[in-house]
Parts: structure tokens; C-alpha cells; sequence
């Protein structure tokens, strides 16, 4: 559910809650009338919202999806096959979800060493040079989310897929979150997919719950890895 829809459903509450209190008068004070506005606010502001254009798509790649670790060593292109249209962070771009931006980027290498539980992922040109290299830490999923935000980490599943989660929430006169995942796996094919999903849940005084959900996939495809990269 996206902020503004917050806001619309917290500024029917309050007329909501005005129109309840102008029918609490004496004319209208009888408990029928005011369970009936109850009821009628009830339904306007609890809802469930959810979105996924590319779910055919994901349907289809993430039951055949392979474990990233049998290779130590990948190579994907930085633009999807197909992009999602929307705006988030690494949307058509993989450069910019592993933090190696560059605008001459053709291709980015991801370099695993699962028994240290580091990733160093490399942007490079179209001639295999390198342009920016960045290291992400390896968490086993039962570890801890680092206590710094400067660190850069992925969540390795058991099933070999890397994950990252951000949530923030923020208890008021309504109890709310929202959450942003990444998860990626390989495809059948040996590709990058990158399943991004927003969402938020809110009771707004809780009482009225309200849910949304967002999640779009891009797909971007692999290159042989290039083993001599210059610098």
C-alpha cells in the first residue's frame, strides 16, 4: 500500500469519525445508527491491495531456479531481458543493486567465496575492464542483520539464493510497516533473476486494517565469465 493510500484512508477516517460524531446526537444517538457507520467505515478503510504484473513469469522460473553455488564465478548483463517499468532500487540496472555503478557498464561479475561467506561483485566495460568492485558479507539466514547500515550483505538461503530485506515500522496512533525484499536465484537457464517486492500493512487505530503488495521480476542474462579481467 503506498503512503498516499495511507493517507486518503487516515483522512476518511477523520470525516468518518466526524460524521459518527454528528450522529451521536440526540436525535441520532440510538446504537442501530452508530454500528451502522461503524460498519460502513469498517468497509471503506480495511483493504487489500496487491500487484504483480511479471507473475506468469516468476510462476514459471522460480520452481526450476538452481542454486547459486554451483559456481563460484558469474557474469550477467546489466540491463534485463525485459524491465518491469517501474522505479525502485536496482530496477533495470544491475549495476546499482550491487553497488558498482558506472555508466560505461556492460556486464557485471559476481565472485563468490562461500567458505569465507563473501561476495566481490566487479562492474566491467564492454572490454572486460574493471570499473568499480564492491563486497557484500554472506549471512546464513538464521545470522542477524548487520547493525550498520554502511554494510553491504546478502542473506544466503539454504537453498542457495541471496536475499535482502529492509522493513521499517512505525507504532503511533496506528500500527504500521513497510518492507522492501530482493531475492535473487538463478534461472534454468542459468540467468539473474531479481524478484523485488514492496508491501505495507497498517491498522489504522487499531482497528481498521489495511494490506498492499507490490513485486515485479526482471531476468538478466549471463555471459561466459571473463577469467583474465584487467584492471
Amino acid at each position: 500500500m503506498s503512503v498516499g493510500i495511507v493517507l486518503a484512508r487516515l483522512a476518511l477516517l477523520y470525516y468518518g469519525y466526524n460524521i459518527i460524531t454528528l450522529a451521536a446526537t440526540a436525535e441520532a444517538r440510538s446504537t442501530p445508527v452508530r454500528v451502522l457507520f461503524v460498519l460502513l467505515l469498517s468497509s471503506l478503510l480495511a483493504g487489500c491491495i496487491t500487484s504483480s504484473p511479471q507473475k506468469a513469469l516468476y510462476k514459471a522460473e522460480y520452481p526450476h531456479r538452481q542454486d547459486i553455488r554451483q559456481q563460484n564465478v558469474y557474469q550477467f548483463k546489466t540491463t534485463p531481458i525485459k524491465a518491469s517499468g517501474e522505479r525502485y532500487w536496482g530496477a533495470g540496472e544491475l549495476t546499482q543493486l550491487f553497488r558498482v555503478n558506472d555508466k560505461d557498464a556492460s556486464t557485471v561479475q559476481l565472485r563468490f567465496n562461500y567458505p569465507a561467506k563473501s561476495l566481490e561483485a566487479v562492474s566491467l566495460d564492454a572490454a572486460n575492464r574493471t570499473l568499480s568492485k564492491e563486497t557484500f558479507m554472506l549471512l546464513d539466514e538464521s545470522a542477524p542483520k548487520p547493525s550498520s547500515p554502511e554494510t553491504n550483505y546478502f542473506y544466503l538461503t539454504k537453498d542457495g539464493q541471496l536475499v535482502h530485506k529492509s522493513r521499517n515500522c512505525t507504532p503511533d496512533m496506528s500500527v504500521g510497516c513497510q518492507w522492501w525484499n530482493h531475492r535473487l536465484f538463478i534461472t534454468r537457464n542459468g540467468d539473474m533473476a531479481v524478484h523485488y517486492e514492496n508491501g505495507s500493512a497498517v491498522l489504522l487505530f487499531l482497528v481498521f486494517p489495511g494490506y498492499g503488495s507490490h513485486d515485479y521480476l526482471e531476468i538478466f542474462s549471463k555471459v561466459s565469465p571473463v577469467a583474465n579481467v584487467t584492471s
